[in-house]
């Protein structure tokens, strides 16, 4: 582990990051955008910091092939990081050397000064979205589990929302309690809730024998004894800080539009008392059963827009036959995974790194996308937000060429 905390200096990547962090919230709006993807990534930072680095039983501190190779590939990730620290700070840098805001405008509204902007912004999210796809591959992952928990919860409170509306008052005047942090706060303390319960509530069943047809007992029984193996991983106060801002961030943004299914009512037909059939007496529901059950139905917008990102390799024989492609998905939160797509897009209008819907990649992404949305019937179809090359690996033999890349996409 020596060579990775000397030659790169996980801690001064950390340090720079939190500087950062707090440089970004004084500067103009370009920058200050940034700031949310300065945030994950050093989320990201400090759980390698702290689950990787500093934790003797990770592959880091282990001499076999398969721990060199993955502390190889860590390596290449903070490499991404902290170039991409670096052009943030070099832009952040330029704008307190201006001395007048007049000449700030005249830089970010050139060419070039869009085009630098632009590409620190996308050096950001591709660095970050690079280290967590890593810290997915070993279960290190937080971004997905704590966005897509918030997303949830903000769903099911915008489907709430819907079914019932708030009433105004005579007045015209809204309550007090109506602008404040109330909506937030639940969705924080629900968030904390779950989490607690997960980690605490580890209940084992036993199952029955294999042909003895005995159905398993669910039900809780006295606690065996068991070998608890320590898992080197230590409490680190500064991540738990960082994952609940960044939890309270998501609660705060608003949350794409709501838009439920259009209902057709349609009017009972009038018995007719010659007919031999008597019909059966309408059983009426009550209205809090009926708003219980349509809360808890998966509310599923129509004509909400969806987005996907995805990994794509495509590799290319000098002679022979064709290879296949690899095609992984990136587990993202729906608000993020815009975010990113405007900014790959904003970036490829100057970056020769983009990608663009006539390349070949993207056109297989959205051949195989469109060809499962029509073998569902679903009626919609993918589109191409944004993306950029990463890595272009020509082999060791030189024979094969692989073309990796990331992209978004989105259903409508």
């Amino acid at each position: 582990m020596a060579a990775l905390g000397d030659i790169f200096g996980i801690a001064h990547v950390l340090k720079r990051a939190y500087d950062l962090y707090q440089g970004c919230a004084s500067a103009p709006e370009e920058i200050r955008l940034a700031c949310d993807h300065v945030h994950v990534m050093a989320l990201c930072l400090e759980g390698v910091h702290s689950d990787i680095v500093s934790n003797k039983s990770s592959f880091v501190h282990q001499h076999t092939a398969v721990a060199k190779s993955q502390t190889h590939r860590l390596k290449v990730k903070m490499v991404h990081c902290e170039k991409a620290l670096r052009r943030m700070e070099a832009l952040l840098k330029k704008y307190t050397g201006f001395k007048h805001v007049s000449a700030w405008n005249r830089f970010r509204w050139s060419t070039e000064g869009k085009k630098e902007i632009a590409e620190a912004k996308s050096d950001l999210v591709f660095a970050t979205n690079v280290l967590d796809m890593f810290l997915k591959g070993i279960h290190l992952n937080v971004l997905w589990k704590v966005e897509a928990m918030i997303e949830a919860l903000t769903t099911k409170f915008a489907g709430l929302d819907v079914t019932l509306p708030t009433t105004t008052p005579p007045t015209g005047q809204k309550r007090p309690r109506a602008q404040s942090n109330v909506t937030r706060t639940i969705i924080i303390s629900l968030v904390l809730a779950r989490l607690r319960k997960v980690l605490r509530t580890y209940r084992s069943k036993k199952t029955g024998k294999a042909g003895t047809g005995k159905k398993p007992n669910p039900g809780p029984r006295r606690p065996k004894t068991i070998t608890r193996t320590n898992s080197s991983f230590a409490k680190n106060t500064k991540r738990n800080t960082l994952i609940n801002s960044y939890a309270t961030n998501l609660a705060s943004d608003p949350p794409p539009p709501y838009t439920p299914r259009p209902h057709n009512p349609r009017r009972p037909r009038t018995p007719n008392p010659d007919f031999h059939y008597i019909p059966r007496p309408i059983r009426r529901t009550s209205s809090l059963n009926r708003l219980t059950a349509t809360t808890k139905k998966p509310h599923t917008p129509r004509g909400a827009e969806y987005f996907e990102c995805w990994r794509v390799g495509i590799g290319t024989l000098a002679f022979g036959a064709k290879i296949k492609p690899e095609f992984v998905q990136h587990k993202r939160g729906q608000l993020q995974l815009r975010k990113m797509g405007e900014v790959f897009r904003e970036a490829g209008q100057f970056s020769d790194r983009a990608l663009t819907e006539k390349s070949r990649c993207v056109d297989m992404m959205l051949k195989r996308k469109n060809k499962e949305e029509k073998d569902k019937k679903g009626g919609r179809k993918w589109y191409f937000v944004g993306g950029r090359v990463f890595a272009v690996d020509a082999g060791r033999t030189g024979m094969v060429r692989v073309e990796k890349a990331f992209l978004v996409v989105v259903r409508r």
